[in-house]
């Protein structure tokens, strides 16, 4: 062998040590199951149904796309989403805005995150942001997870962190997450995180390169990777979502990007997430879209995704009573019988949260020109039953 050779060789050796070492320290699984899921006020049954719906405000991108929102304190919801002149053009930000419960209205959105933004902190070149999951650590702390792509397209993506002390009025300078050994690239979001019974956090992701697969990343205390687990393999499973149940019991839902008959793929835990069984599709058409889900405090399990299997015209709400085994279609928020249309026919990329009082709030893409939101009571539900 050449001096060049055993140079390339040592050089391959260390590698592949390194990525050992990573392997068994990433995958590393902490004690404990999944911690309590927070508990909302079962509104009374006297409460009169409430169901409203408005366009958050935006007068700076021409495409938007991707919404994500979290409770904060003093009877408020914030939101982000990211928008410019298309979906991965340099000039695409990640926005925010503030609802009040209350006077139910949004204020004027702002910037949070900017691509130059992003690449003066994180120290390295950055051609265009993705999308934002918000969410909150075991300290309270509002959390703020995105997608941003160095090199290539989607599949060359890493996911960044940013923390709030003060419910997103100021955050701290993002840093990369590592979560794979090779370059730390192919790392994507779109799932709420959960929280674990010791303090971790538990962030749903996906790979989109030389595969699609789905994998929940689990955190410590500081958001640091300190373990992983493969929710599914191969080339058409991704952008998961978890809901727990008890500590022991979650289930999980993907998007099928695989060939037909195209459904929501599911999976299942009963040890607190160490184990899951295989993906299987379930009974509801899934056109290669995002879902969301959620477990309402004291039933039934939520899901809102687009009910058709070629395209995102059609948005839907599907109640399950047996935790995702059965569904029944419950209301269509978008298609041919819904309210008037966006210019574009996309409703796309819900995303799902119960405030304290025990309201639904569901935002989604509208024709990728503005984000909607809904808002509806248990009461309005049960009318739906």
């Amino acid at each position: 062998m050449t001096a060049r050779g055993q140079r390339w060789a040592s050089l391959a050796a260390v590698a592949l040590a390194f990525a050992g070492l990573y392997f068994r320290v990433i995958t590393a699984l902490p004690p404990g199951g999944f911690a309590p899921p927070p508990s909302a006020a079962r509104a009374a049954s006297t409460a009169p149904p409430l169901y409203e719906a408005q366009l958050l405000p935006n007068t700076s991108a021409a495409s938007v796309h991707s919404a994500t929102a979290a409770e904060i304190s003093g009877g408020r919801l914030r939101a982000f989403w990211y928008g410019g002149s298309r979906e991965g053009a340099s000039d695409v930000a990640i926005y925010t805005s503030v609802y009040s419960l209350r006077q139910k209205d949004w204020s004027p959105e702002s910037a949070v995150v900017t691509r130059e933004f992003a690449q003066r902190h994180l120290r390295r070149s950055v051609r265009k942001l993705g999308n934002p999951v918000a969410g909150r650590d075991s300290k309270g702390r509002l959390c703020l997870y995105f997608v941003s792509v160095s090199v290539g397209g989607w599949a060359g993506s890493a996911v960044n962190l940013m923390v709030s002390e003060d419910e997103g009025e100021t955050w701290s300078p993002p840093r990369r997450l590592i979560a794979s050994p090779f370059f730390n690239i192919s790392t994507l979001v779109k799932g709420a995180p959960l929280l674990f019974s010791g303090g971790g956090v538990g962030l749903p992701v996906y790979h989109e390169l030389l595969g699609k697969f789905g994998e929940l990343l689990r955190l410590d205390a500081e958001g640091r990777a300190i373990g992983k687990t493969r929710l599914s393999w191969g080339q058409s499973s991704l952008q998961p979502v978890i809901v727990p149940r008890s500590q022991t019991e979650a289930v999980g839902f993907m998007r099928y990007a695989g060939n037909p008959p195209n459904r929501i793929l599911m999976v299942r835990t009963e040890d607190g997430g160490v184990h899951w069984s295989a993906p299987a599709k379930t009974a509801l058409p899934n056109p290669n879209a995002a879902i969301a889900s959620l477990s309402l405090s004291g039933g039934p399990l939520l899901l809102v995704f687009n009910n058709a299997e070629e395209n995102r015209e059609d948005l839907s709400l599907a109640l399950s009573a047996d935790f995702g085994h059965t569904w029944r279609i419950a209301h269509r928020f978008e298609g041919a019988s819904g309210p008037a249309p966006a210019p574009v026919p996309e409703y796309s990329y819900p995303w799902i949260v119960q405030d304290r009082d025990g309201d639904v709030h569901v935002l989604y893409t509208w024709g990728r020109s503005r984000i909607k939101h809904v808002r509806f009571n248990r009461a309005w539900l049960e009318g739906r039953r």
